[in-house]
């Protein structure tokens, strides 16, 4: 700011606190509004991966807001986009699944969104938690559809409790894909900001387990990867889309 504003000769000290709190940035923005259908998720950092495994090794990320599907995206609304439902377990309100890499990605193209990366995907399903899973360490059926509920089948995507972001079926229910390359050592090389994943690869990832899926499988730090053209009837999706340019 101009030393002319901080001349006490020409502007009082009412007048001078006024034009600082005009200046100064505020410490907390707004949130954005949300598209019809999603939530946001602030920007900031979160340790992503856990300990005791090879290819979860913990590491700070930051990532800049970004918004994501409350649910995973459903037979409905994927048939009246693409005008067809390759799913097993058919309901216009289950997740939609058999859905190839490449579909999915067609899809949120589609829909003027596209597939979270797989940081955006564990920040927005941990909701701020550090615990195995986004409620706590202990597995409990009333947040989860996997093998000791679902009855080998999905179910309609918002009938367990949601994460403190308001996002639904993070674990189980259905694997969602996710934009990057599948590479085991990644994140021991991941950058710190707003990572994209491998530059090349031959399996993409998928993440947060499925109705076929055991518990440890459901944890939030929990990786999987797949041939991008496979079809399968525990792989679904769901969109995310970048925050408005300030």
């Amino acid at each position: 700011m101009n030393n002319y504003f901080f001349n006490q000769k020409l502007l009082g000290p009412a007048m001078l606190l006024v034009l600082f709190l005009l200046w100064v940035p505020t410490a907390t923005e707004a949130a954005p509004q949300p598209p019809e259908g999603m939530v946001w998720v602030p920007p900031g950092e979160f340790v992503m991966g856990l300990e005791g495994a090879s290819n979860k090794t913990p590491h700070k990320v930051y990532l800049d807001g970004f918004f994501i599907d409350q649910f995973e995206v459903v037979q409905k609304d994927y048939e009246r986009l693409r005008g067809a439902n390759p799913s097993k377990f058919t309901g216009g309100d289950h997740p939609v699944e058999q859905a190839t890499w490449y579909e999915a990605k067609g899809y949120c193209s589609k829909a003027g969104k596209r597939l979270p990366t797989e940081a955006e995907w564990e920040k927005a399903a941990r909701g701020g938690a550090s615990t195995l899973y986004f409620w706590g360490d202990d597995i409990d059926p009333k947040y989860a559809w996997f093998d000791d509920n679902s009855e080998e089948q999905t179910h309609p995507v918002g009938t367990r409790q949601p994460n403190a972001y308001g996002v639904y079926d993070t674990s189980g229910n259905i694997w969602e894909w996710v934009a990057d390359w599948y590479e085991k050592k990644y994140y021991e090389r991941s950058p710190a900001k707003n990572p994209q994943g491998p530059e090349t690869g031959e399996e993409r990832g998928l993440r947060g387990g499925s109705w076929y899926s055991g518990a440890r499988h459901l944890t939030l730090a929990t990786r999987y990867w797949s041939d991008p053209y496979v079809r399968n009837s525990n792989f679904g999706f769901r969109c995310a889309k970048d925050a408005p340019k300030q």
